[in-house]
């Protein structure tokens, strides 16, 4: 008998260690799904979009799309920011976000509507499965409350050269696939789409919902009365006539080195690419020559660089060597250089050359004791409407900087810092790497590079030099009073 009940209490206590398992397992994963769902964006319910008025500009290879959205709040209490969406088929071509609120009673310099930046975030949302962006608003929005904000996206590789192939002398025309209405998580109360297009020859455009119509170089879409929230319409199609140059850097390397003797030195090396419609069949240079007007019209000839104004010792090379065909326009603002490959570019060609100038350092440069800010543009202006597909940026600091520190504007990923031997270096000066892909014009901003420097080391290299003279006359002396001969030779006089 006690053998019997100590086998029941055995069994009763595996039962309540098994019961506790579960358990605990069950409340470890309601955690992991709490923390899940918190990590989710949560769309505000509240709020609702009366009205929205979208620009798509068509008029280069990049697609740049304005989003006038008017916000008003619904609910009982105040809110401080809103989600915009984008559409998960653009998604993946997305290169720049913004968003701006008018400044209420203030102007520009131009005499327009002065704005405010507001901050933009990337967050997640598994409902939406798409792109969501957070945008915090200035101040909040109280209860019935409205607000205008203006957000500006651009995409990259999103226009299709069709037909793919064409011709020396045909034209180029492009296909655009897009949604007739603006994806978002909120209702949309009225909208209206404008898209602008490179030409007025406009071979087809979606008409299966109504209202759209056309004028010349404009397809007007809307407006569309309440629109529930996260309505979808891949539907929206225009193809037209495009002879814009499609210009892409498909790599670009941007080397800056700092000098404390007053100067810094930048080259910038470029893999550039024609991403259009592939040139079929030969290239006639004698037609080209003859009719620029009617033969690769949609080639690249030229295209124009805008440097700092204090830029001298200004090159541009390639593997053959120096590139003569460049001009430079000095200006009160920058220089201009107009720079012409040494051949044209027709869709699928490609181009590689490098070009380098030097500016003064009290521009860039700017220092606290012994604490220096090296304050420069990330990427600087390489043509109109350009695009970058993968980018790197590498900064070389003199020889004895310590404690480096990087801050960009924007999101981009950092390398270890390593180091770099130049001449008269005895330890190497630090070397920092930075890496972007898919930037474009919206990017031109300034990094802030803070590192300390001991002002004892510029009189390394001064230095060095002196005690090389120094060697090199020591040696030359010793070796003058040397007698190096084999045998003294006597002379006798008569």
């Amino acid at each position: 008998a006690p053998s019997h009940r100590s086998a029941a209490v055995d069994r009763i206590r595996c039962n309540l260690r098994m019961a506790r398992f579960y358990v605990e397992s069950f409340v470890i994963l309601a955690l992991i799904a709490t923390c899940c769902v918190s990590g989710d964006a949560t769309v505000n319910g509240d709020l609702v979009l009366t009205k929205i008025d979208r620009t798509i500009d068509l008029t280069s290879h990049l697609v740049k799309v304005t989003t006038k959205l008017t916000v008003e709040n619904s609910g009982t209490k105040a809110v401080d920011h809103f989600h915009f969406a984008v559409d998960s088929t653009h998604a993946s071509h997305l290169a720049y976000i913004g968003a701006s609120v008018a400044v209420e009673g203030g102007q520009d310099e131009s005499g327009e509507e002065d704005t405010s930046s507001l901050v933009v975030t990337k967050e997640g949302s598994k409902a939406l499965n798409e792109g969501l962006y957070r945008v915090k608003l200035t101040s909040s929005l109280s209860a019935a409350a409205s607000v205008q904000v203006s957000v500006d996206t651009v995409f990259i590789n999103l226009l299709e050269p069709y037909p793919s192939q064409i011709a020396q002398s045909e034209k180029q025309l492009v296909r655009y696939r897009g949604s007739h209405y603006v994806y978002s998580p909120y209702k949309v109360t009225k909208q209206s789409t404008t898209v602008k297009l490179a030409s007025s020859n406009v071979i087809q455009y979606s008409k299966q919902l109504q209202p759209v119509s056309q004028n010349e170089g404009t397809v007007m879409y809307g407006p569309y009365d309440d629109v529930e929230a996260n309505t979808k319409d891949d539907k929206m199609v225009v193809h037209y006539e495009s002879n814009a140059p499609f210009l892409t850097i498909m790599r670009m390397e941007r080397a800056i080195e700092v000098s404390h003797w007053g100067n810094i030195a930048v080259e910038e090396t470029y893999h550039m690419r024609h991403t259009g419609a592939s040139l079929k069949g030969p290239f006639s240079r004698y037609d080209y020559q003859r009719s620029p007007t009617a033969s690769g019209t949609s080639s690249i000839r030229n295209f124009k660089s805008l440097l700092p104004a204090s830029a001298t010792d200004v090159y541009y090379r390639d593997e053959i060597g120096n590139i003569s065909t460049s001009h430079m326009f000095p200006t009160d603002d920058s220089v201009e250089l107009e720079i012409t490959p040494r051949f044209p570019l027709f869709g699928g060609w490609q181009t590689e050359y490098y070009m380098g100038y030097n500016v003064p350092s009290y521009e860039y440069l700017y220092n606290s004791g012994s604490h220096y800010k090296l304050k420069m543009r990330i990427v600087d202006h390489v043509y109109d409407d350009q695009s970058i597909e993968d980018f790197k940026l590498i900064i070389i600091l003199p020889e004895g900087a310590t404690n480096v520190k990087f801050s960009a504007p924007f999101h981009v990923e950092e390398s270890e810092q390593s180091l770099h031997f130049t001449y008269l270096d005895t330890v190497g000066r630090p070397f920092f790497t930075v890496r972007g892909k898919h930037l474009v014009e919206q990017h031109i901003q300034d990094f802030e590079l803070d590192y300390d420097f001991q002002g004892i080391f510029l009189l390394q290299e001064p230095l060095l030099v002196v005690f090389a003279f120094y060697l090199l006359f020591t040696l030359v002396i010793i070796a003058t009073r040397l007698d190096f001969s084999i045998s003294t030779v006597s002379f006798s006089h008569i």
